[in-house]
């Protein structure tokens, strides 16, 4: 029966697109029933201002009702906010996730501004600083705990339509690729949604459309130009792309460590496009400075890289010190130029 419920829920789940995310694991010690000793450790502080309280009233002669439940006042708030758990992840208490989150999420620094130059880490407003990627060098990234990042971009093979055979002969040859190869503790693996790029589909339509002289199929044409660029700029449609991603420490030899992260990047690449699916195989592209800041961008700051899309690398590799919108920078650009032909030397 509750194998059936499962199984409805989740073929419930896949119909609206959606997935079930797994509850992470209660890793706390409990002593008896629900209380573990982490909670003791949280309530003994209270329970002890608690029984100070209380001996202070006794020894005055104050000791009645009231003052013992004015005394208890502490105890019985945090024993009652530690005791109420997440509707969902039990193992998350009340006072956690409803006052110490809020909190610090209210207390936390909201804005943050990407400088340009030198990375000063007492800064604590640059973001590269959050982040921890200080620049893009060599195809890399370069983080602020002195390590070299390098990217790859990896196709995929879809195991839900294929066989017994062919799973069985993907798996294989996914637990050969994990066993063989001696840098795996430096691997990550990544599935990560990015806006949909039509911009390529969209300048082989402008190239066939430039010599049209028919009036209907020019109107037809600035319309579906306009469906495209619409899609582009929807939250809604994305696609997912997959990544490995291997690190190298610099330590005191730069060189050194570029050196030995190009050996593992081509014998990386070699291992993953030897891996054998029956009729398929996998791709693998490693990025470059341009891929790696759009990426960057679109980890960072996702609604705004589906709007600027393809400007994201103007705005990078901008060194003004004043950054304009589009419209602003062509009356200005305007207004120079006429000024440059109007002035008398």
């Amino acid at each position: 029966m509750l194998r059936n419920l499962a199984l409805e829920r989740k073929e419930q789940l896949r119909n609206e697109l959606k997935v079930q995310l797994p509850v992470p694991i209660d890793s706390k010690r409990y002593l008896m029933g629900r209380v573990a000793f982490i909670d003791l450790a949280i309530f003994s502080p209270f329970l002890a201002l608690s029984s100070l309280f209380i001996y202070i009233f006794y020894s005055i002669g104050l000791l009645n009702q009231y003052t013992f439940i004015i005394s208890s006042i502490p105890s019985v708030a945090i024993i009652t906010f530690q005791m109420m758990k997440h509707p969902v992840r039990k193992e998350i208490s009340y006072l956690k996730y409803k006052i110490l989150w809020k909190y610090y999420f209210k207390k936390r620094e909201k804005e943050f501004y990407y400088r340009k130059g030198a990375l000063n880490m007492a800064d604590k407003q640059d973001a590269r600083r959050k982040i921890g990627i200080k620049a893009t060098f060599a195809d890399c990234y370069e983080t602020t705990d002195k390590r070299f990042v390098r990217v790859f971009e990896v196709s995929s093979v879809n195991l839900s339509l294929a066989n017994k055979t062919e799973k069985r002969s993907a798996l294989d040859s996914f637990k050969v690729f994990m066993t063989t190869i001696n840098f795996i503790k430096s691997i990550q693996f990544s599935q990560i949604a990015q806006p949909i790029n039509l911009s390529r589909h969209l300048q082989i339509v402008l190239n066939k459309q430039k010599d049209e002289e028919n009036l209907a199929k020019i109107l037809l044409n600035q319309g579906y130009r306009k469906h495209i660029e619409e899609i582009q700029k929807s939250r809604d449609l994305v696609t997912r792309k997959r990544y490995i991603t291997i690190s190298k420490n610099i330590g005191s030899d730069r060189e050194r460590a570029l050196d030995e992260l190009d050996q593992q990047s081509k014998l990386l690449m070699t291992k993953i496009e030897s891996m054998t699916f029956d009729y398929t195989s996998l791709t693998i592209k490693q990025l470059n400075n341009d891929e790696l800041t759009k990426l960057m961008y679109t980890c960072t700051d996702y609604d705004n890289a589906v709007s600027i899309g393809e400007h994201i690398l103007d705005r990078a590799s901008n060194r003004s010190s004043i950054s304009v919108g589009e419209k602003t920078a062509k009356n200005l650009i305007e207004v120079l130029q006429r000024q440059l032909r109007e002035k008398i030397n």
